[in-house]
């Protein structure tokens, strides 16, 4: 009878097996012309979120029926909205981050996981940093302005 594998080394499959996609999805990425391939002259799309992040605020401001009393809960949301986007784009089209994908791709496993993690962590703060803004919003909306953010918002890049 063979034994039941620990949790350790489950934790250990799964986590090498989440990184052969990391280095596979970084390796295609790499290889692959593509929007975020700057041969192909572009920047991509996550690069390009900051363009027009008062034209995204108008449009969800608008579609939220933001009313007067909203607008001071509402500006704080804006305001860590559009300190969040620029902070993302200014990663995005770092030099760092070029090299950081370089490197990536040489290192060894251990160094590559400890470089998907840094990255994760600052998309978490990033998730952490909208979730706060968006709570003391979000209990201040009507029923209706509730869905309306549920629908729009939900899955949009960045939420």
């Amino acid at each position: 009878m063979r034994p039941i594998l620990g949790l350790r080394a489950v934790a250990i499959a799964a986590l090498l097996s989440t990184a052969g996609g990391f280095g596979a999805a970084i390796a295609q990425e790499q290889t692959m012309p593509g929007p975020m391939d700057p041969a192909m002259g572009g920047r991509g799309m996550m690069c390009r979120a900051a363009e027009h992040i008062d034209g995204q605020l108008a449009y969800l401001k608008t579609e939220l029926k933001i009313t007067p009393e909203q607008l001071p809960q509402w500006n704080v949301f804006a305001d860590i909205f559009r300190t969040d986007k620029e902070k993302n784009a200014r990663l995005c089209n770092s030099t760092e981050n070029e090299q950081t994908r370089a490197m990536m791709m040489s290192a060894s496993l251990p160094d590559s996981l400890e470089m998907t993690a840094v990255r994760l962590t600052a998309r978490l703060e990033s998730l952490r940093a909208m979730e706060a803004a968006i709570r003391p919003l979000y209990a201040i909306l009507s029923p209706a302005q509730k869905k309306t953010a549920d629908e729009i918002m939900k899955g949009a890049p960045g939420f």
